[in-house]
């Protein structure tokens, strides 16, 4: 019927089509997302067409219970005491290392250890250790603002693979790295690799080049536990020019690990430095196995690569489009890792491959590991790992496949019920038959980018190309284990899950899912909002405009200005929209021109989110045909609706975001009523679905805003100023930023406590220049009876002592009640389990990476906050009572006296804050700034200040590139690079059901692959 009425040429019809398409999006905009009905699958079971299997309702209850069991019990998840020791061992070895790499050659020297696990996250099975290691001198940004040194300019080649890139040097010191420069002018990934390696032989070899912890230069080297960081926390670490860590407080009296207490071992044949470390003395220690260290040379760009099919292929009415937003504007790396070997590349030495190492951890950090996402990866873990203990098994299968294939799951299934607890066993069995899908294909894309085959790029073993035997064998292997799991799931138990923390989770989705359909506007209202009548004098698009809540302006005013931030950073080439022609240029700006920006770059993003999967090779010619009539019908409507807000000339107010969102949404509207032939059937499900979206998500935006907020960096480093310049004694600053409710204080005072010898902290203000500074319980106590210093460290004073509020000040003093009640909601492994050793305790709470890791939510179901604070901030705190009544006796009456605490806090602040408006006419002379904090304006402050209104963001956006497309053209039309056939044009887009063989037709089409034989080459150091 669809296609029927889709071949229709009247107007009538093809706005009757646009209702229906309207219709069942509305009907399915129940869910959070849109996301697809579960109804079907939870009647009928699930099939699994890759493996060609079947699983029944009963089936996938039982799983969900042996699944938990898996998680809960399994060997492969859980590590020993033993095993944590090893591990800290090893990493210290590899710290030891590349300090003396960077004695030996300064080029190659790295400020940070970045680790490609994050530790909060890190329930991954087996003794392996990852790490990225920047090559600081080539790398943007560079460590201090004064240091200079070359450029690296990134050249996307025309002709080469997708997802891969060339080095072209220049500036300053350009000649210190010439002997890495190849013929063509650019750098020569296969050189700088061997230069490495030679440098880790020789300082594995020379026992006495590393001195103590102490002594090592901490300003360009990595010799402390608080430096070993993840790629997120060096993101925002390299934006603060103050910066500080945790050092051992033994550093001068203990030294490094001995390089020949181990056996060291270079693995050759892949595409990454790969070590394999044994202990001599294992026996002591209890564990006898190697550990496997992967070394991964990077050079860091803060910009993000054109070809990128991430975020732009994610519109707006995307649940987590935000967080995709915040993970593009976090940099990406390329290392020296070559192009598979059946691609064409004319430069293979030169070619560097493009890595993403922070925007993968933003994306997993927004879960914890008790989330439904976490629980699932586990469980893949599991079965590979299983898969691993057969012979010669999970040689192709890597864990970076497992992360692909759930992103892509996210993304395509956001409703908030679908990722409830009881629907585990349906996730990973999807995942599962994907990956066997994609292995008998052998064929993928990356979650990046649209041409680039994660399967043959990153192969579980390293090696660079594995032969066709080896991926049926891992596909083969995997399809045993789904049938096993067919065979044992009638013999689980069945019933509900066991944990009633869990049950607590999902009862609170359900109950949340009804708070919102409760707070939806009434059906009668759903022709106003859709703009169906003219229903007032004022105009029907003015009053489906200003159905969209406050609320619902702000959090769709944070998308587009978050889209135009990616835009920003996106190197691109100067593209405009095709109705931007006669933009009104930047010398005299106008508002009007500013909303054709926004106006048109949605019309674009309605018309590529309208088309569907690519149509069969036999309908090509007429379905290409057909299309470019539809394109040229929008555009020329386009056109026109964009010309009648060009000829309005009354002005709007530029400075208020949700005046500028409300016009932008009025006039849309008034497209989608006055061209119901072509605007309207994109238009119409395109609204219906930003609507409901941002209904839903209007009510986790004051903490994702929270969240994204840089007070406790900022404060750190002005610490760090002070103490640096001799200002203020380091232990003053720290009783006076704890009386004033700085969390980062706190957690000085807690581990110098935790630990005998207490805390060193290492302030590294400049190049060369490092200062350290020891705090011991015993010396903080001592000064807390003296007066603290006058200096302020920016925070107002605590309008009330300690009454239930701690330490907390008066920006914070509701703040505690709601992260007391979430944690215990939303319980967690603590993270002081997880601490076994005193490197362990130093590198997760350094206050850099504390600072730098509250951006990130960890929460433990779907959406951009947590439902408990959006429970509070409606005040439905009976919904939270109900829910904890699953609870067992003893925590739910906790939990209870909690609700009942924070329910009167909440009432207070409108009180609180009526009388600080009759107070803030009388002056107050408490803790006022001194000079050394209240200059004109603070330059860290100018670089961590990631605010704004939507039309400076705009504006800014102009002025780098005139007329820019706000949305790559890469992402709808095949990359001319790729040496792909003329007929596939369009690039693969991820719509429904991936598994099937369709889903990579297109990929790499015109290559062939060749067997060709693996070796591994282990030559002791």
């Amino acid at each position: 019927m669809g296609r029927e009425t889709f071949r229709m040429n009247s107007a009538d019809r093809k706005c009757a089509y646009g209702l229906i398409v309207f219709t069942v999006v509305f009907k399915l905009s129940a869910k959070m997302g849109c996301g697809p009905s579960s109804r079907s699958s939870a009647t009928k079971g699930l099939k699994l067409p890759g493996s060609n299997l079947v699983f029944t309702q009963g089936q996938l209850q039982a799983l969900n219970v042996y699944f938990s069991d898996v998680i809960d019990n399994a060997e492969c998840l859980t590590k020993d005491p033993a095993q944590e020791k090893s591990l800290v061992l090893i990493e210290r070895l590899i710290q030891r290392l590349m300090v003396g790499v960077s004695i030996l050659d300064p080029r190659f020297s790295s400020k940070f250890l970045v680790s490609l696990e994050p530790f909060k996250l890190n329930n991954k099975p087996g003794n392996s250790l990852s790490y990225l290691v920047r090559l600081d001198e080539l790398s943007w940004p560079p460590l201090y603002p004064d240091s200079g040194g070359p450029h690296c300019q990134l050249i996307e080649p025309e002709g080469g693979p997708q997802g891969f890139a060339r080095l072209r040097m220049s500036g300053p010191g350009s000649e210190q790295w010439a002997e890495f420069v190849g013929n063509q002018g650019y750098l020569r990934r296969d050189k700088i690799q061997e230069r490495f390696v030679e440098l880790l032989a020789a300082s594995a070899g020379r026992s006495t080049l590393v001195g103590r912890p102490g002594e090592v230069d901490e300003s360009v080297a990595c010799g402390s536990p608080g430096k070993v960081v993840d790629a997120t926390h060096i993101h925002r670490i390299l934006e603060a020019r103050q910066q500080v860590f945790y050092g051992a407080g033994e550093s001068y009296s203990k030294k490094f690990p001995d390089p020949r207490d181990f056996r060291i071992a270079i693995v050759e044949g892949c595409s990454c430095v790969r070590l394999r470390v044994g202990m001599i003395y294992s026996s002591d220690i209890g564990v006898e196995t190697d550990v496997e260290v992967t070394l991964v040379l990077g050079i860091g760009f803060t910009s993000w690569p054109s070809q990128a099919q991430f975020p732009s292929r994610i519109d707006l009415t995307h649940p987590d489009c935000l967080l995709y937003h915040q993970a593009a504007c976090t940099g990406f790396y390329v290392v020296p890792a070559p192009p598979h070997p059946t691609l064409r590349c004319d430069d293979r030495a030169s070619t560097w491959q493009i890595r993403f190492p922070a925007a993968e951890q933003t994306l997993l950090k927004h879960y914890s590991l008790n989330s439904l996402p976490s629980r699932v990866l586990a469980v893949l873990r599991a079965l590979l790992y299983e898969i691993r203990a057969t012979n010669n098994g999970g040689q192709v299968i890597s864990d970076y496949m497992l992360k692909t294939l759930l992103w892509f799951r996210l993304e395509e299934v956001p409703g908030l019920k679908e990722w409830s607890h009881d629907r585990l066993s349906w996730h990973v069995l999807n995942v599962a038959d994907r990956l066997v899908a994609a292995l008998r294909t052998q064929r993928h894309c990356s979650y990046f980018f649209p041409w680039f085959n994660v399967m043959l790029n990153s192969p579980g073993g390293g090696t660079l190309h594995y032969t066709e035997e080896d991926y049926n064998h891992d596909a083969d292997l995997l399809c045993y284990q789904l049938r096993r799991l067919g065979d044992i799931a009638p013999c689980g138990p069945l019933g509900g899950d066991s944990d009633p923390w869990r049950r607590v989770e999902t009862s609170m989705i359900h109950k949340w899912t009804s708070v919102l359909a409760d707070l939806t506007p009434p059906q009668s209202t759903r022709g106003t909002r859709m703009a169906f009548y003219p229903l007032s004098s004022t105009g029907y698009s003015t009053v489906a405009a200003s159905q969209y809540s406050i609320r619902q302006l702000a959090y769709i005013g944070q998308l587009l200005r978050s889209m135009l931030t990616v835009k920003q950073l996106t190197l691109t080439k100067v593209c405009a929209l095709q109705w931007m022609d006669g933009a009104g240029e930047l010398d005299s700006p106008s508002s009007r021109d500013d909303l054709i920006y926004l106006i048109s770059s949605i019309l674009e993003q309605a018309k590529s989110a309208s088309v569907g999967p690519p149509r069969p090779a036999q309908r090509y010619r007429a379905s290409k045909t057909r299309t470019k009539s539809l394109s040229d019908s929008y555009h020329s409507a386009a056109c026109h609706l964009l010309e009648e807000v060009k000829s309005v000339k009354s002005e709007i107010d530029i400075e208020d975001d949700n005046v500028v969102v409300r016009e932008v949404l009025k006039w849309l509207y008034y497209g989608m009523d006055k061209d119901k032939k072509n605007l309207a059937p994109y238009l119409r499900p395109y609204l219906a679905r930003l609507f409901t979206v941002s209904h839903e998500n209007c009510w986790y935006l004051t903490e994702w805003q929270r969240r994204q907020e840089t007070d406790e960096l900022e404060a750190l480093m002005k610490f760090s100023k002070l103490v640096v310049s001799g200002l203020i004694s380091v232990h003053d600053g720290i009783l006076d930023a704890f009386h004033k409710g700085w969390t980062w204080a706190e957690s000085i005072m807690k581990t110098s406590s935790e630990l005998a010898d207490g805390v060193e902290l290492i302030f590294t203000p400049a190049c060369g220049k490092v200062v350290r500074q020891k705090v011991t319980e015993s010396d903080l106590q001592a000064d807390k009876t003296a007066t603290t210093s006058s200096r302020s460290l920016g925070r107002r004073k605590a309008i009330s002592e300690r009454k239930g509020f701690g330490s907390a000040t008066l920006p914070r003093h509701i703040k505690p009640f709601r992260e007391c009640l979430k944690s215990r909601l939303h319980r967690s492994k603590a993270d002081d389990e997880m601490l076994t050793t005193s490197h362990n305790i130093l590198r997760a709470t350094s206050p850099m990476t504390q600072a730098t890791d509250s951006v990130h939510r960890f929460g433990n179901h779907r959406g951009l906050g947590s439902i408990v604070h959006a429970l509070i901030s409606l005040r439905k705190f009976s919904v939270l009572q109900e829910v904890v009544g699953i609870l067992p006796e003893g925590d739910r009456a906790q939990i209870l006296d909690e609700i009942q605490r924070v329910s009167k806090e909440v009432r207070k602040p409108r009180r609180l804050s009526r009388t600080l408006s009759n107070r803030s006419q009388k002056p107050s002379q408490i803790y006022r700034s001194t000079n050394e904090l209240s200059l004109a304006k603070d330059e860290e402050k100018e670089e961590l200040d990631f605010g704004g209104t939507l039309m400076g963001t705009l504006r800014e956006l102009r002025s780098r590139t005139p007329q820019p497309s706000v949305f790559n053209p890469a992402f709808f039309t095949a990359p001319a690079s790729e040496a792909i056939s003329p007929l596939y044009v369009d690039p693969p887009t991820i719509m429904g059901n991936l598994s099937t063989g369709n889903e990579m037709v297109h990929l790499m089409r015109s290559t062939r692959r060749k067997v060709v034989h693996k070796k591994e080459i282990t030559t002791n150091l």
